[in-house]
């Protein structure tokens, strides 16, 4: 596979396997995993996940679902990684508008059960699988994202690396299971333009494709080399006219302090991450004593894909309602608070439609200007009275540019998994603490309290 995409790519993974895992990836690599385990625990009880189990029939096999029972690897992979993104609060890399942690963790969690691997083998596969599919997502970039669902594409090579890096794997069986990854990799847009539940579908497949193609490349089947770069490549059939830098380049510091699993963005709000930098601001501007009751109208200045995904006006399902920035920032004035339950608030209710119907959308050059990297947003309220108030807001809470702190990020862990685990929330994340010293992937209790 000389000189193509996939052999780049299997040279990093193998570069990352060949030296120590440095102390600050392997916390960014146990936080990305607490809070995809809460957010997958949140989800698991959810429609799509719940769908999944009883629709496929009694399954077992050496893999855990999250939230209780067993499956074999791949279909664990599928119910995992769907339910990782059912609730719209799994974390983002920015620059590849990509969900990484839904599918890559799913399925290197389905393979490391599998093989009942050591704890620091699994965060090691995290870094690994992060690193490989951020890059093919960065790649791939908006003009891929305009019509294809980047987690579900991108998602599906992260998974497959993640996997095969768990089964340790050699170059070459490593560089087959991403090309073979490639081929398999889906997700539409359209999905999550209308009312539908099959969003988190994207995830769940790119997370059951990866484990799939490391097992057929383990076995000794062979992908194309050119995959993602060929004339009908996985570039050239979705839309992006990339050139691939972003994968072949070199890997940068020793440290690891530039690799991608450092630089995701963990989300502080269940909705679309495109919303973030608007709710920012309308809290900000409520904290100066902005009253809902004040607005005349909200200006709301942002890039223009944050329109074009969460610009839905008239929201009428819980689902659209995660994708309205009018209906989410008349939430976050209003209620000073944006959580599943003021999210999925009808719209009618609490003079929350009037409110909404208040806020103007328009593209800003300077925010557009700045995306994918950077996300922000500038609201002005104009008030009853023809007074001005006005929040910028640079970067998105959650961003590398602006973190959540890792207390922050164990809380939401304890809340989103807390129906699932009830009161054994602190010990679990005790037990993912002890992963990179001598744990194991069985010491995690993952099914629901009790068990």
């Amino acid at each position: 596979m000389t000189g193509t995409v996939v052999e780049a790519l299997t040279g990093h993974a193998m570069e990352l396997r060949a030296a120590p895992l440095p102390p600050a990836l392997a916390d960014a690599a146990e936080l990305a995993f607490v809070d995809w385990l809460g957010v997958t625990f949140g989800g698991s009880t959810g429609v799509p996940a719940r769908a999944l189990l009883d629709g496929l029939g009694p399954l077992s096999g050496p893999s855990r679902v999250v939230g209780g029972g067993a499956a074999p690897p791949p279909l664990a992979a599928l119910v995992n990684g769907t339910a990782a993104h059912t609730l719209e609060l799994d974390d983002i890399y920015a620059p590849g508008l990509f969900h990484p942690g839904a599918p890559i963790i799913a399925a290197a969690l389905a393979v490391a059960d599998q093989v009942r691997a050591p704890g620091e083998t699994l965060l090691r596969a995290l870094v690994t699988g992060y690193e490989i599919g951020c890059r093919v997502a960065a790649d791939l970039g908006p003009a891929h994202y305009k019509n294809w669902h980047t987690t579900g594409t991108a998602g599906s090579v992260g998974a497959a690396a993640a996997a095969a890096e768990v089964l340790g794997a050699g170059e070459d069986v490593f560089a087959h299971a991403l090309a073979l990854a490639a081929t398999m990799a889906s997700g539409l847009q359209q999905t999550f333009r209308s009312d539908a539940m099959g969003k988190p579908l994207h995830a769940g497949n790119a997370a059951q494709a990866g484990v799939v193609a490391a097992a057929l490349a383990r076995g000794g089947v062979t992908g194309a080399p050119d995959v993602l770069e060929g004339d009908a490549g996985l570039g050239a059939a979705t839309g992006a006219p990339s050139g691939w830098e972003r994968c072949r380049a070199p890997l940068g510091t020793p440290s690891g302090s530039d690799l991608a699993i450092g630089a995701i963005t963990i989300k502080p709000y269940p909705c679309c991450g495109h919303a973030f930098a608007v709710i920012d601001a309308v809290l900000e501007l409520r904290a100066e004593g902005l009253a809902a009751g004040d607005v005349e109208r909200l200006e709301v200045g942002t890039y223009a894909t944050a329109l074009a995904v969460a610009g839905i006006k008239r929201p009428r399902t819980v689902a659209e309602r995660r994708f309205s920035i009018p209906h989410l920032a008349s939430v976050a004035l209003a209620a000073g608070a944006v959580t599943g339950e003021t999210v999925e608030s009808d719209g009618d209710a609490a003079g929350l439609r009037a409110l909404a119907d208040a806020v103007r959308l328009e593209i800003d050059p300077a925010f557009e200007e700045r995306f994918p990297g950077r996300r922000g947003a500038r609201v002005t309220a104009v008030t009853r009275s023809g007074a001005r108030m006005t929040a910028e807001v640079p970067d998105r809470s959650g961003s590398p540019q602006c973190p959540l702190p890792p207390e922050r990020v164990r809380r939401k862990f304890l809340d989103t998994a807390a129906a699932v685990v009830g009161t054994h929330g602190p010990h679990l994340l005790a037990r993912i603490g002890g992963l990179r010293s001598g744990g194991t992937v069985a010491d995690l209790d993952i099914g629901p309290a009790g068990t």
